[in-house]
């Protein structure tokens, strides 16, 4: 679920909105529109909502809906995947869409922060979605709040729908009073590459506070895959550049600190591991509750990228059976072949997507101008 619409959108986030008494749900790349009515629901449906004193919006009828058909885990599986991940240690991102918009995650969240331990436990979400909550409610399960910022909120939105930017700013520097730690994510695209641009957008994270800036690279996967090349793509001069022209306003503010996504972390050439971090440090986990050998792995319509990075249900089988999966051994065994690649854009770039898509050397900014 999510209130904005954004082309690029990494996964397909759900945009919901209501127009008299019906909620329409823009699903499937933002190309189908639903209509669901807002009226009709079962108490019993939201008891979780209800123990809160929360009232179901419109947020929470349209996630009821889609749990209906199937398309999303409910309260309970949700649950039983955190259930699943222990005993195992870990960090966990709780990332959408938007993940605050609907009131039951932030339950999950909670229920997180006690099993996990709150300093593990981040949100990346935005703006929107917090005025139904005490913002001291979610400083007390979280250990870092993430936040997208990529655009100057002086000019008029490049890529981005008008308010996003600065909506998700706004709530940053409240959390980062109340002593959470604040993290910009920053993914490098047309709307941010002038170096006018980034001295705007490091100065105003600086002026409002924020500890940390991430920076990543926009992925052709999600929303945004099929134009891609055409309106996301950014080469290997573009990337570094903008990485250098960051670093200089870092030490000329002395902060936030500049950080790189393990998919730009070679471009600096001086790495002591691979920095590729999937499997090896991380995993995601859909809407369905699948785990993925990467978060990133997503297709236009929100669906795994592929069955090669398709590991098992979480939501049925636990964490410790699933990471013995053979698949498992089979990554392990291979995750240096294409060192510093990105097995994302590896996959992506090649001509035929198998599983030796993922370990070929193919990340555009890394190859060598041959073809696999």
């Amino acid at each position: 679920m999510c209130p904005w619409d954004c082309e690029f959108c990494c996964v397909d986030a759900v945009k919901v909105y209501k127009s008299n008494e019906n909620i329409y749900l823009i699903e499937e790349g933002l190309k189908t529109k639903r209509k669901i009515n807002g009226q009709k629901t079962n108490g019993n449906d939201f008891e979780h909502l209800y123990k809160s004193g929360i009232t179901p919006n419109i947020f929470d009828k349209a996630l009821l809906d889609r749990q209906s058909k199937g398309l999303e885990l409910t309260y309970t599986e949700k649950i039983q995947v955190l259930k699943n991940i222990l005993p195992h240690s870990c960090e966990i991102d709780f990332a959408g869409g938007d993940p605050l918009i609907c009131f039951e995650n932030f339950l999950v969240i909670r229920e997180a922060s006690k099993l996990f331990g709150k300093e593990n436990i981040s949100i990346t979400t935005t703006g929107a979605s917090v005025s139904r909550y005490k913002l001291e409610d979610i400083a007390s399960v979280i250990g870092k709040f993430d936040f997208t910022f990529d655009e100057p909120i002086t000019y008029i939105a490049n890529n981005r729908p008008n308010g996003y930017n600065k909506s998700n700013l706004l709530l940053a520097t409240k959390f980062a009073l109340l002593n959470v730690s604040t993290k910009a994510q920053i993914p490098i695209h047309s709307g941010n590459l002038s170096i006018e641009n980034i001295e705007l957008i490091y100065k105003t994270l600086a002026d409002s506070g924020i500890k940390e800036i991430l920076l990543m690279r926009t992925f052709p996967v999600g929303r945004g895959m099929n134009n891609y090349l055409t309106n996301w793509f950014v080469n290997k001069d573009e990337l570094k550049k903008a990485i250098n022209k960051f670093r200089e306003l870092e030490k000329k503010y002395i902060g936030p600190k500049i950080r790189l996504q393990c998919a730009l972390k070679h471009l600096d050439g001086n790495t002591n591991e691979n920095p590729c971090d999937l499997v090896r440090e991380s995993f995601g986990i859909n809407p369905n509750g699948i785990l993925l050998t990467s978060i990133w792995a997503t297709n236009a319509n929100g669906n795994p990228l592929d069955d090669n990075f398709v590991i098992g249900n979480l939501s049925k089988i636990p964490m410790s059976s699933l990471i013995n999966e053979k698949l498992i051994k089979q990554y392990e065994n291979r995750l240096n072949e294409n060192y510093g690649h990105c097995k994302i854009f590896a996959f992506m770039f090649s001509k035929e997507k198998t599983f030796d898509s993922i370990f070929s050397n193919n990340d555009p900014i890394y190859k060598d101008n041959k073809s696999d």
